[in-house]
């Protein structure tokens, strides 16, 4: 499992530098892309686990801004987002660990970071729906 993870990350460097050579912003675009991905992934299981009673997982909940679309923003990067900021931080940002990665996975001819995101927002997204259709809600994480 490690090893599909840190593949991601190498072939999302590589790709970005690629393609974008000129984008001094990339480690934060990558970082962003990824964490995002790693979220709606952990969202996803936590929508089929609720649905199945099978592990109810507290979360926090916010009630801090006017809006309900900031308030569940933030309550989406608190519950779903953070863990995987401090995991990848910890393993790929930190002390410039993404040198080594890219360096071990140098030879990539697929562009995995492209379908990992894509089978992540197309899950995410039939979860949602399927979710909000079997339980009568109308956003699937509510």
């Amino acid at each position: 499992m490690r090893n599909i993870y840190y593949l991601i990350w190498a072939e999302s460097i590589q790709s970005i530098r690629k393609f974008q050579p000129n984008n001094k912003n990339w480690k934060f675009t990558i970082f962003f892309v990824i964490t995002a991905m790693n979220a709606f992934n952990y969202a996803t299981i936590i929508i089929w686990l609720k649905y199945l009673n099978i592990l109810i997982i507290p979360h926090v909940d916010i009630v801090f801004f006017p809006g309900y679309m900031i308030n569940s923003f933030f309550e989406f990067i608190i519950n779903f987002a953070s863990p995987f900021i401090i995991l990848n931080y910890i393993l790929i940002i930190r002390n410039d660990r993404y040198k080594k990665i890219v360096k071990k996975y140098t030879h990539l001819n697929k562009r995995y970071g492209y379908i990992y995101s894509m089978i992540t927002l197309i899950a995410i997204f039939l979860s949602a729906i399927l979710y909000g259709i079997l339980t009568g809600t109308i956003f699937g994480l509510i």
